[in-house]
């Protein structure tokens, strides 16, 4: 019995489950929190970049790394993003707690019975709404995983709360083959920067609908998943923090008069929310909204005020939602300033050329992404980091006689591939679920190796 039982688990992924604990373990020990991690990668940038200029002086490198770091902090486009990333959080967040949605969130929630199945079934729906829009992806996933959890507790069903985030976190890894790709989607805008060195835009044909991404996104969403499940299989249960409740309209005490009336009418809140849905509806139809961060954005507040039903409602369910933006807000002009640090001093050229040096026809596909992936964990931020690093793609696949869409679809999977190595697009799922980068890190370790290894090899063969 023992040893069917020992044979039992190594064919549901044993050796996979226990190399995911010893990771999570290890992980937990030394991974610092989101923003201390910051500040040593800003500490560690400047003193690489000013490494690079030491021949200019102890002033003018002070001067250069110094005046590179205040302009990305206080880069208007980086405090933009900043704000643009707080909406996806909050609005996301009302739209979760709205009545209906809650509604369909419990029948799923309850359909796991182990933390296999909901593992599993998380992932799934992580990895299918990133390819619809990673901001999508970055909240729909920690809200399903945070109610799946606490649906079970309910139930009386213990799962490991830290790998289901994980699980949600991982839907990161392929949102830049989807709908909302920075990369891609610019490539094919006319009139954008690259179009004279690639000879012209590149369509969406090339690139988001090419067979080369559809079967390596095809192959990510479904060995993600089976990760997890087999990632479960030795997964000890755990207690859910105090943050990982049933989500709730926020409560509020009842007031009297017009005002008030107008305040909780659902009349006037789904009438205002079905308006600016219109106006979406209208404006695209003309040619005259692109489908963009900005676009997704006023989707998500239109949606989720038609939904709460109220402007009483919506206005507090937007509220409760802002108290995981914080490390959002903090985050992002220091990243931003990282990234005015290594355009100031060259590093993001140094990086990519070091590794084309060596790149040949059909090497280069393969090194483009382990350049993205490189850059990626310094500046994670897929469309800053195409507008830095994508000159230099473009110009040595030019000369390498490399095809546009595959260069640009391979920075697009190393920009999502370190993603599972810095824990910056995970600050609104930690927020959301009340956990710390170094609980579910670990397990996306293993997602970044499993994805390195099968991205390598399906570029090698069909880029």
């Amino acid at each position: 019995m023992q040893r069917e039982a020992e044979a039992r688990e190594i064919g549901s992924g044993g050796a996979v489950a226990r190399a995911g604990t010893w990771l999570q373990g290890m992980v937990s020990r030394v991974m610092p929190d989101p923003f201390l991690l910051a500040l040593g990668l800003t500490v560690l940038v400047m003193a690489i970049g000013g490494a690079r200029l030491a021949g200019r002086g102890a002033e003018g490198v002070a001067a250069t790394v110094i005046v590179g770091w205040l302009e990305g902090f206080a880069a208007t486009s980086g405090l933009a993003f900043a704000l643009q990333m707080a909406l996806v959080l909050v609005t996301g967040h009302a739209i979760a707690t709205s009545p209906a949605v809650q509604r369909v969130v419990d029948r799923v929630a309850a359909i796991p019975q182990s933390t296999a199945g909901a593992a599993t079934i998380v992932a799934a729906f992580a990895c299918a709404a990133s390819v619809i829009h990673w901001g999508l992806g970055a909240i729909a996933g920690a809200l399903l995983a945070r109610e799946v959890a606490a649906n079970a507790s309910r139930r009386g069903i213990a799962l490991n709360y830290p790998l289901l985030g994980g699980a949600a976190y991982a839907g990161f890894a392929v949102w830049h083959g989807g709908l909302s790709g920075s990369a891609p989607l610019k490539a094919a805008e006319p009139g954008n920067f690259l179009e004279a060195k690639f000879g012209g835009v590149v369509p969406l044909a090339d690139t988001l609908l090419s067979p080369l991404n559809l079967v390596i996104t095809g192959a990510l969403l479904l060995s993600i998943p089976l990760l997890f499940r087999a990632l479960a299989t030795h997964a000890p249960a755990t207690t859910l923090p105090r943050e990982a409740v049933h989500l709730q309209p926020a409560p509020h005490a009842p007031e009297h008069g017009l005002v008030a009336r107008l305040q909780e009418s659902r009349a006037v809140g789904g009438l205002f929310g079905a308006g600016l849905l219109a106006m979406l509806v209208v404006g695209g139809t003309k040619g005259r909204i692109a489908f963009d961060l900005n676009t997704v954005n006023l989707l998500f507040l239109a949606t989720g005020m038609l939904l709460q039903g109220s402007i009483r409602a919506y206005v507090g369910a937007i509220a409760d939602g802002a108290k995981g933006a914080g490390g959002i807000i903090l985050q992002f002009p220091f990243y931003f300033g990282i990234l005015g640090v290594m355009q100031a001093t060259g590093l993001i050229g140094a990086i990519s050329d070091a590794l084309l040096s060596v790149a040949t026809p059909r090497t280069f596909p393969v090194l483009a992404f382990l350049s993205a992936g490189i850059v990626n964990f310094f500046v994670p931020s897929g469309g800053g980091q195409w507008a830095v690093q994508g000159e230099i793609l473009a110009t040595a696949a030019q000369a390498l006689g490399v095809r546009p869409g595959s260069v640009i679809m391979a920075f697009a999977y190393g920009d999502a591939w370190t993603n599972m190595l810095q824990p910056f697009w995970a600050l609104p799922l930690l927020g959301i679920m009340g956990l710390r980068a170094r609980d579910v890190i670990g397990y996306t370790t293993l997602v970044f190796l499993a994805m390195g290894a099968v991205v390598s090899l399906l570029l090698l063969a069909l880029a």
